[in-house]
């Protein structure tokens, strides 16, 4: 295998996954899967970290390797992620500042890629959001993103409370504070109906969450799931064939994310 490759093979892996991983188990998966020896895998991994496509983080007491902030990051067509400390693009591309913080959901993930994707192109065809809500927004990608694509008011809900306070900084940070109110999901009661409805959770939990959903989402509004592996899918989209018609429906590194839009005559 060519080093690009192993290269990308190593970004996709870290990016794909839900939790964050050690070098040691990194190292250990390019040793199985593609007959590396140790070094050979340890100059690989460094290899990531130096370009900055990763970087190292100390997260509860162990060093485990995140996709690295310390460069734009492509969310979605015309949208990037970048630190505090690099500049603004000029060239008219929107951009979401995002503080590097230890929870998870700091937008690089394909499942927040798939949701954004769904965002733009819905923006791009015309829909107009006032009102957003955000179901298990993390650090706020895409509570920031609606505010950036002219919502006025987003709701934002999270169970993880270090994501709720990385969310809130990030709110600042994009000048967002105004427009975005986050929740714990536990104290959630909502003060919709939405014109859009993001929801980046587990299968379950969306199947779980379709009648509050259906109540929340105004009639021709726009629904954008994903936290969908492949091959659950299909019990998404029968949960809420009731009450949405599919629009779009992505799958990107095993990930799938589905868009819904309430239909006005129901």
């Amino acid at each position: 295998m060519q080093m690009t490759c192993v290269d990308d093979f190593v970004i996709d892996h870290v990016h794909g996954t839900t939790r964050s991983l050690t070098p040691a188990e990194i190292m250990a998966t390019l040793m199985a899967d593609h007959g590396m020896t140790r070094r050979t895998a340890r100059v690989c991994l460094t290899r990531c970290v130096e370009n900055n496509h990763l970087s190292y983080r100390q997260q509860l007491g162990r060093t485990v390797v995140v996709p690295s902030l310390n460069r734009y990051h492509p969310l979605a067509p015309g949208v990037v992620l970048a630190p505090p400390h690099l500049p603004l693009p000029t060239d008219g591309t929107c951009c979401i500042t995002m503080k590097e913080g230890i929870s998870f959901g700091n937008g690089t993930h394909p499942t927040t890629r798939l949701c954004a994707g769904f965002m733009v192109e819905a923006h791009e065809r015309g829909a107009v959001w006032q009102r957003a809500l955000d179901l298990g927004t993390g650090t706020g990608v895409l509570s920031l993103l609606a505010v950036k694509l002219g919502c006025r008011h987003v709701d934002a809900t999270e169970i993880d409370p270090i994501a709720m306070h990385d969310a809130r900084e990030n709110s600042v940070l994009n000048g967002c504070s105004q427009c975005l109110r986050i929740y714990h999901a536990d104290d959630f009661s909502s003060v919709g109906p939405y014109e859009v409805v993001t929801a980046n959770l587990r299968y379950p939990t969306l199947v779980a969450l379709e009648e509050s959903i259906h109540q929340w989402t105004v009639p021709g509004g726009d629904l954008i799931l994903s936290g969908i592996k492949a091959g659950e899918e299909g019990r998404v989209k029968d949960a809420y064939a009731a009450h949405f018609a599919l629009q779009g429906e992505t799958l990107r590194q095993g990930w799938v994310g589905l868009h819904f839009q309430k239909p006005i005559s129901r």
